[in-house]
């Protein structure tokens, strides 16, 4: 995972003088908010039709990532780690998204990831 200081990316855009920042709709009808980690993920996001028009790539910074999720997308539910627009219409971007608040305690660096296959669990 990240560390707390590293940048991140939204899609969002703004919509009479507010932004608004971009969800998208897992297969069981709960929303996911689309976090990127790299700047061209999210441009190829919406290159690919990941999104209408007026939308824009936006850095963000893993305190304003709290920020949008206790405030705008505070119904949010999960977030989709460089989801795929394909995976929109496949409804298969649960399988790139985690729990609002797993996502937060890794990315403000709170948690540890998960251990990789094969390895050894501590006592």
């Amino acid at each position: 995972m990240r560390t707390p200081g590293s940048a991140y990316w939204l899609i969002a855009k703004n919509e009479n003088g507010r932004v608004e920042v971009l969800t998208v709709g897992l297969a069981e009808g709960e929303q996911a908010l689309p976090v990127f980690g790299h700047e061209e993920e999210a441009e190829m996001f919406l290159s690919l039709g990941g999104a209408g028009d007026g939308w824009r790539v936006r850095e963000s910074t893993a305190g304003e990532l709290v920020s949008v999720l206790h405030g705008p997308c505070a119904r949010v539910g999960c977030v989709a780690v460089d989801p795929l627009p394909v995976m929109l219409e496949e409804k298969t971007v649960g399988l790139v998204s985690l729990d609002r608040e797993r996502f937060l305690d890794l990315a403000l660096g709170r948690g540890r990831p998960s251990r990789r296959h094969g390895s050894t669990r501590e006592a």
